[in-house]
């Protein structure tokens, strides 16, 4: 058995060599930390898995390590039929339709925190921009205040970085830290998120205080830690490859279907979790019941299997099979949101500067989360940013 260890430090610097060798010898590895998990490194076990709520089950947490902290929200932590009703009501406010609405305002925002980036000429790209850029926006979706964005910002990352690290003390602070917020967003927001969870009735009752808080709290690390990342991982792979910025910036309308490969290649989630209800086998391995398994989508999406030359670029994959949102009935609610400030988030940068490259060595985010925790780059103006076009 070839054991799997996420905080191995070259896993950490680059995961791939690891997800390689492991779909090739023992797709489904064991990890020893945390109590033990499964690891399935192969995209046709992810999807088994995933579309197996009776067998591997979300009620017991989605995440590895456990968050004993974290308690049940809605509609994560539930399988059908319960899922199904609790999703129902989420499904109005994320639509694509409305939220494409926030188009406009949210190019705002990232031609904001571009400015003092190109009038230095450097920047983080992930604290000056990816990461703020997700927060405010999730605020402006909630119907809250910027500077709530801010907050939640400082306050996601702190419960992220402890919850991998270990850190307990720190993991309670910040998480009863974001359970406030969610409290707050629940008396304050004037979202069409907040209004339908106060409207909802499921099987003829209204959601209870706890239920709507537990909802909001969910979406604060999904809709901020995961698009910050991979917003910070398309900008790494852009900053690298100048030929790229070039064909999308004569070429915009390509932008989409490069956040599609994009996130293929650099998958923000390593490592949703589900628990076996039953003595079970996946992949050939042998799985008892109540061991977790460990969806690792940033390797599925690599596998050769289902993707032709899997760790090249390529933007003319067609219909592009990636399960960076997830898959089955838990696939992330969030995507047309999540999409569009991917999409705004490269569009904008791309529009702001003739070119951009790296300014030092990233530092990249450990287990569960892909993506960059720094990224220096270094950036050229656009000759006349005063005629961007916006709004497409």
């Amino acid at each position: 058995m070839d054991p799997f260890d996420p905080f191995d430090p070259e896993t950490v610097r680059d995961p791939h060599p690891t997800y390689a060798r492991l779909r090739s010898t023992t797709p489904v590895a064991r990890g020893d930390r945390w109590g033990g998990f499964w690891a399935l490194t192969r995209y046709s076990d992810v999807v088994a898995a995933s579309t197996a709520p009776d067998v591997f089950t979300s009620s017991h947490g989605v995440v590895i390590p456990m968050n004993p902290l974290a308690g049940r929200r809605m509609p994560m932590h539930f399988d059908p039929p319960e899922h199904t009703a609790y999703r129902r009501v989420l499904n109005a406010p994320f639509h694509a339709d409305r939220v494409g609405a926030l188009r406009s305002r949210i190019e705002d925002i990232a031609d904001d925190l571009l400015a003092p980036a190109l009038a230095s000429g450097t920047t983080d790209a992930v604290a000056g921009y990816a990461s703020p850029l997700a927060s405010r926006v999730l605020a402006l979706f909630l119907g809250m205040p910027a500077e709530f964005g801010e907050r939640l910002e400082e306050h996601s990352v702190r419960f992220e970085r402890a919850q991998t690290s270990g850190d307990t003390a720190t993991v309670e602070h910040a998480n009863a830290v974001l359970y406030d917020y969610a409290r707050e967003a629940a008396r304050a927001a004037d979202g069409e998120l907040v209004a339908a969870l106060r409207a909802a009735r499921i099987d003829g009752r209204a959601l209870t205080g706890d239920e709507i808080v537990g909802s909001l709290r969910q979406i604060f690390i999904a809709g901020h830690i995961a698009v910050a990342a991979g917003l910070g991982s398309a900008v790494r792979h852009l900053a690298g490859d100048r030929d790229l910025q070039r064909r999308l910036r004569a070429e915009p309308a390509l932008v989409p279907d490069a956040v599609e490969e994009l996130l293929r290649l650099h998958t923000p989630n390593q490592g949703f979790a589900r628990t076996a209800t039953r003595d079970t086998r996946v992949g050939g391995q042998a799985v008892r019941a109540g061991q977790q398994v460990a969806l690792v989508y940033t390797s599925a999406n690599r596998d050769p299997a289902v993707f032709a030359d899997p760790d090249r670029f390529s933007l003319d994959r067609g219909r592009n099979r990636h399960l960076a949102f997830g898959h089955g009935v838990h696939k992330c609610v969030g995507i047309a949101l999540a999409r569009l400030e991917l999409r705004i988030g490269v569009e904008r940068l791309l529009a702001a500067t003739s070119e951009f490259g790296p300014a030092g060595e990233p530092q990249m985010l450990p287990w569960p989360v892909h993506g960059p925790a720094t990224l220096p780059i270094r950036l050229w103006p656009a000759a006349d940013r005063a005629a961007l076009p916006k709004g497409r």
